[in-house]
């Protein structure tokens, strides 16, 4: 079937198209700065939102530590270490040495640590890296001397009171993912 356009079809047609050009020219700079200022709504509330995350990370697990509670002689109420196979999770390792009385970790206000658990000696130099983490490296571990010292790892403080802290390490080691929880009671003297 044929169809004849007639002349005012025709003229509606080429009217619709002239209007659309004019239309689009007249727009078009209003949408650019339509998009212009949305892009800019956006970077402002990426801002935000960036701002919020990495205050949220950085408080995740910190929080406000009186480092004069560390420092003093602490009874060693366990020391457990647990090393799983970084592939097969199976364990590597798994240990829990239970403490006696005359063990002990001694923080100083000068930044040493005197470990005795069981017959080692351990002489470590402990900074805070963080509110709540403390970076330790041994000079002298298990009868061993380590002239520039040997890093030890970065323990986070769990729980601090003044009769009780917990240390938490997390790290991969060449055995495997370590995990390392110490826990510590306020030493008790004995006459």
């Amino acid at each position: 079937m044929v169809r004849f356009i007639s002349s005012n079809e025709n003229l509606l047609s080429n009217l619709n198209r002239s209007i659309m050009k004019t239309r689009s020219k007249l727009v078009f700079p209003f949408y650019i700065l339509h998009c212009i200022t949305q892009l800019s709504k956006m970077k402002t509330i990426f801002g935000i939102v960036s701002a919020l995350i990495v205050i949220a990370l950085y408080s995740c697990d910190e929080f406000p530590l009186n480092d004069s509670l560390l420092t003093g002689k602490w009874n060693i109420i366990n020391d457990s270490t647990l090393i799983l196979n970084d592939v097969s999770n199976q364990i590597n390792v798994q240990s829990n040495y239970i403490g006696n009385l005359t063990d002990y970790y001694d923080f100083t206000s000068d930044g040493n640590l005197y470990v005795k658990e069981g017959t080692n000696l351990d002489t470590i130099k402990y900074t805070f890296v963080s509110n709540n983490r403390l970076k330790l490296v041994g000079y002298y571990v298990n009868g061993i001397n380590f002239l520039y010292g040997a890093n030890m790892g970065t323990f986070v403080i769990e729980s601090l009171t003044e009769n009780n802290v917990t240390l938490g390490l997390s790290e991969l080691t060449p055995q495997g993912k370590e995990t390392r929880i110490i826990n510590l009671k306020k030493y008790v003297y004995i006459n």
